[in-house]
């Protein structure tokens, strides 16, 4: 079997699993249970490279492997998961479709980029992040999912149309972002799970 098979890249898997049943779930209609998979495969993406840097022996290939599986299970879960959700949610009609695809292809670019940048950085170079990280919007979604309660049908369109407008636009802009401490990412991850907690208790339309 090729590949790379060793506790490293069991977190990016997951997501990704997770990725996969939230998908299968929103195709069906059970937002809420699709969201709350969105919420596991950012946990997952946010840990597993701090597993992957406890395997102080690893080799040349599986480091260059970590990275490009990283991407590729990112561009799956924080890429196409989010804009089915968008469909879903309300996103449709030719205008939705060409947004949509422009958010999918700016997530494309930006993984790409940050292969490229992350082969050729060097050992002694401080790891930063070139645009807005993917998982920007992805963390936002549990929030525009709950304010459907308050916001008119009219105005809730042009919100999800600006939604990955303008996400897709920030994870191409060529502008640096220091990579946060672990403790500063659970904080940031409050943004996700306090409106889907919100969202489980109250419900939502």
């Amino acid at each position: 079997m090729i590949g790379f098979y060793n506790y490293t890249v069991i977190l990016t898997y997951a997501g990704l699993l997770f990725t996969v049943l939230g998908i299968s779930q929103a195709v069906s209609g059970s937002m809420i249970p699709s969201i709350f998979c969105l919420g596991l495969a950012l946990a997952c993406d946010m840990l597993d490279g701090r597993v992957a840097k406890t395997k102080k022996d690893r080799t040349q290939s599986e480091k260059l492997f970590g990275i490009q599986i990283d991407s590729l299970c990112d561009l799956i879960s924080f890429g196409v998961f989010p804009a089915i959700l968008c469909y879903q949610i309300g996103l449709r009609r030719t205008s939705g479709y060409v947004i949509l695809a422009y958010y999918i292809l700016c997530c494309v670019i930006r993984l790409a980029y940050y292969n490229v940048r992350e082969t050729q950085r060097e050992p002694d170079e401080k790891p930063v992040y070139h645009g807005l990280p993917v998982v920007g919007m992805a963390a936002i979604l549990p929030a525009i999912f709950l304010l459907r309660n308050w916001t008119a049908d009219s105005v809730m369109i042009w919100i999800l149309r600006a939604l990955p407008l303008t996400f897709g636009t920030l994870y191409i802009l060529d502008f640096q972002i220091k990579k946060l401490s672990l403790w500063k990412l659970i904080c940031f991850s409050l943004v996700f799970w306090i409106p889907l907690a919100i969202i489980c208790v109250h419900g939502v339309r």
